[in-house]
């Protein structure tokens, strides 16, 4: 089959002004050698191309797109079956660098400029399959220029397809011929790095990796292209990280210099290895297990010695492969980076800091041990990094100590881990040490020791934070699970468990301050002294008793003008609320409280009396000792902490202090009933001026508490009874009830000379009386509370007085207006059976 071109027609027609005619003479050349026969041989296209390719070529210059269009796909024709000619290259090359290599933009069409850099990509695709890329030495100048030219276009494509011929290019070139162009081309591929397009921005990270390997390594070039690639380690898309995790495998496995960039080309890679999406570990790893073979097998000899004695720690990470040996000497020969990586973690962007957090990780968990040497330079940073605002960051800080605590020697790290401790009483310090201590497997009774003391120390135990507070409760149960593991005598585990108390104690008593409600740390606190508890094989109370007073000691500083939200006030607080009152602390506890009256604000006293009045009401069931011994201890805190503010003082907080004082005493009263019987009556004269104060919160207590006041002669409680009727007329419709109530529970004891206590009996009888006035009186009250309260009492007096009851009801009958409600009253109270002897003593519960 002939193969016959008419070159002198087709000139002809491509010197034709009508576009039409030109389109469809550069399409049919097209078709025409796109179908040539298989037998038609080289030489003969390319004497075709010779008597063409200056019109062809002169075609890319024509003002009709279509026609330019068709005269780059002629040309492709024929270079798909042309052989590799200097003569060719050179010539549609400089065509090409006409139309596309200078710095104003000649070629206005898009789809055009494309197909330009389309056809450089062929032609070096065609010189390298035949092993002729070296004639593209002479051009390189020209290459380079539409190379250029094709990146910084506004085209998308045109960008990508330059970096593909980069990519091309770079792959087949001899690198002492394209080195000196390599900073030419990489430097605007570093303006690609931040484009929209997540393709373009894999393109050119693509053509940077493979331009890197023909770059200087000595000069400033592969400094500046790691700086410029690395920010991408934490672009948002996963193809583009994973673009740049292939790019450091390259480097690791083809740059000649790779040695001496190991600590700049490793973050590349480690970063893919903790990447959250699986097609870029997927696709890093076991190329990053080849780099671990090749330098294996550059470093046999040394490594082989390593790993006959390199076995895993016994604390090893589950879920977690150990890396290979190689794997592993590549970062351990690279230990200087970690400086550049913690320096990262302080970062004011969050992911960066993030970023560096999980590159650590990596390094770590490849160092092992060999980076021991390293952890006080880090210390500081990654302590930093704990307590991050960011809640993903501080986690993944935490991951990185954990590991560091499993892997490093433990031996060599932890003195270095106390001092950063002793020097800095923070929170950051304490986490960071937490998560190591705890993963790591050492802990001798000294070092616990010395670690219970620490944290009992102010600078730990006394702190506000409640971060803070949750760390120190978490390593001091680290402390008691290690504890189970050493050896240690008896009463050196005392010794330990005493300092484990303490710190916990007073932990949790400024935790319950701060937030009294639903307190996690308290509950933590209450789990850690339980297991003292079952250490010990006590109770919590014998704990409390045996040890807490160590705690009290330690509130100091409270003979200060020192307000509600101080330290040591709240820290007394919160000890006053959490182990409440005990025999064997008490008189120390009420030293304590005598200076906080005496010298903090009224704020604070409040704050601790309140919190006294509170505790009382447990009183018989913490105070362990026998009623003579718990009533004489009743008898020197009333007198010593209660009285002295039941008088009358002018001023707002005395006003307050004395609500208190009696809020205690009520509380007193019930948590205390059987001891109050002995002490009560020798306040009874506070009382008539307490139920009459001006503070209804006070009043309220004192009637409470008048019920309380037994075993006290008619003389003694004929005051305080007078004093209880007329709150019946208390503005407070509580009081009132309350009142009410009160007058029926009030029994005194009568005396036991017969003619005394008829006398008395006389006297209480009147009390009675007008108490069955008044209670008549207010049956008529239109309140119901009020009125069932009168029913109550009415009818425990009517049992005990009914002679009074019938004549008191008599004289009312004749001046109430509702007779029938009156009288329906008395029917339900009236005893219908033979009256019942007056009891002498009785004794009412409340």
């Amino acid at each position: 089959m002939s193969f016959e071109i008419d070159t002198q027609k087709i000139c002809e027609d491509l010197q034709s002004t009508d576009r039409r005619l030109k389109t469809n003479v550069l399409g049919d050349l097209r078709d025409q050698l796109q179908n040539a026969p298989e037998n038609v041989t080289t030489e003969k296209i390319a004497e075709i191309f010779d008597q063409l390719y200056l019109h062809l070529l002169k075609s890319y210059d024509d003002r009709f797109e279509s026609v330019r269009h068709h005269a780059v796909q002629a040309v492709n024709a024929f270079l798909n079956r042309l052989p590799p000619m200097d003569f060719h290259l050179m010539n549609v090359v400089s065509t090409l660098a006409e139309r596309m290599g200078k710095a104003e933009t000649v070629e206005p069409s898009e789809e055009i400029r494309l197909l330009y850099i389309a056809q450089l990509n062929l032609m070096v695709g065609q010189y390298a399959k035949m092993g002729n890329v070296g004639v593209f030495r002479e051009c390189y100048p020209l290459v380079v220029k539409v190379l250029i030219k094709s990146i910084k276009d506004d085209y998308p494509v045109v960008q990508r397809e330059g970096c593909s011929t980069i990519v091309n290019l770079a792959r087949v070139a001899e690198t002492q011929e394209l080195r000196p162009f390599t900073e030419s081309l990489v430097v605007p591929l570093y303006g690609m790095l931040n484009h929209k397009h997540a393709q373009a921005r894999i393109s050119a990270v693509e053509a940077i990796a493979r331009l890197s390997l023909h770059m200087d390594a000595s000069g400033d070039g592969m400094r500046r292209l790691f700086n410029e690639v690395s920010p991408l380690l934490m672009d948002t898309m996963p193809l583009v990280r994973r673009e740049v995790g292939q790019m450091g495998i390259l480097m690791l496995l083809e740059l000649l210099d790779r040695y001496s960039y190991f600590e700049r080309i490793l973050p590349l890679v480690l970063c893919c290895l903790k990447d959250d999406s699986p097609e870029v570990l997927n696709h890093i790893y076991p190329q990053w297990l080849k780099c671990g073979e090749l330098y294996f097998d550059e470093n046999e000899a040394e490594l082989t010695q390593q790993e006959i004695s390199d076995l895993p720690a016994e604390n090893y990470p589950q879920d977690v492969k150990r890396p290979t040996i190689g794997c592993r000497g590549l970062v351990q020969r690279s230990l200087r980076l970690l400086r550049l990586i913690t320096r990262e973690t302080s970062d004011w962007k969050d992911n960066v800091r993030l970023h560096s957090l999980k590159l650590l990780y990596q390094f770590v968990l490849h160092a092992e041990a060999a980076m021991t040497a390293k952890f006080f330079e880090i210390y500081g940073d990654l302590a930093h990094a704990c307590i991050d605002p960011v809640a993903e960051v501080n986690a993944e800080a935490a991951k990185v100590a954990d590991l560091m605590g499993r892997l490093l020697a433990y031996d060599a790290w932890i003195d270095h881990g106390f001092d950063g401790l002793e020097r800095n009483a923070r929170e950051s310090y304490m986490r960071c040490f937490y998560h190591m201590f705890t993963a790591s497997l050492g802990g001798t009774y000294d070092q616990l020791i010395k670690l219970a003391k620490l944290l009992r120390s102010t600078d730990y135990s006394h702190t506000l934070k409640p971060g803070f507070q949750l760390y120190i409760l978490k390593l001091l149960e680290t402390i008691m699970d290690k504890s189970q593991k050493v050896n240690a005598e008896e009463d050196e585990l005392q010794e330990l468990y005493e300092s484990v108390y303490v710190s916990g104690v007073k932990v949790m008593a400024l935790s319950y301050s701060l937030n009294s409600q639903g307190n996690e740390d308290v509950n933590r606190g209450q789990m850690l002294i339980e297991r003292i508890v079952k250490l010990e094989d006590t109770t919590v109370a014998q704990i409390h008793e045996r040890w807490f007073h160590l705690a009290l000691k330690d509130v100091e500083n409270l003979d200060a003008n020192l307000d509600d939200n101080s330290e040591p006030v709240m820290l007394l607080d919160g000890l006053i609320n959490m182990c409440l009152l005990r025999a064997t602390y008490i008189n120390d506890l009420m030293e304590k409280v005598k200076v906080v009256f005496e010298h903090c604000s009224d704020s604070a006293q409040v704050k601790i009396f309140s919190s006294l009045s509170m505790a009382t009401l447990f009183w018989s069931k913490t105070m362990n000792v026998g009623h003579e011994s718990s009533t004489n201890i009743l008898k020197a805190f009333v007198s010593q902490i209660v009285e002295p503010y039941l008088t009358w003082k002018a001023g707002s907080n005395a006003e307050a202090m004395r609500s208190l004082a009696m809020a205690t005493l009520c509380a007193l009263a019930q948590g205390a009933e059987e001891e109050a019987v002995n002490v009560l009556p020798a306040l009874a004269k506070h009382m008539p001026s307490l139920l009459e104060d001006r503070n209804v919160s006070t009043r309220h207590y004192a009637i409470k508490a008048v019920i309380y006041f037994r075993e006290m002669s008619v003389e003694d409680l004929k005051p305080l009874a007078y004093a209880t009727m007329q709150r019946m007329d208390d503005p407070s419709a509580g009081i009132r009830v309350l009142a009410a109530l009160a007058v029926g529970k009030l029994k005194p004891k009568f005396s036991v000379d017969e003619k005394e206590a008829e006398h008395e009996k006389e006297v209480w009888a009147a009390f009675v009386t007008r108490g069955m006035d008044l209670l008549l009186l207010y049956h008529e009250s239109p309140e119901k509370d009020m009125r069932a309260a009168v029913e109550v009492t009415l009818k425990v007096l009517t049992q005990s007085h009914p002679e009074i009851w019938e004549d008191r009801f008599k004289r009312a009958l004749c001046m109430v207006q509702k007779k029938d409600q009156l009288n329906e009253l008395y029917n339900k109270l009236t005893i219908k059976d033979e009256p019942k002897p007056e009891a002498s003593t009785t004794s009412v519960t409340s």
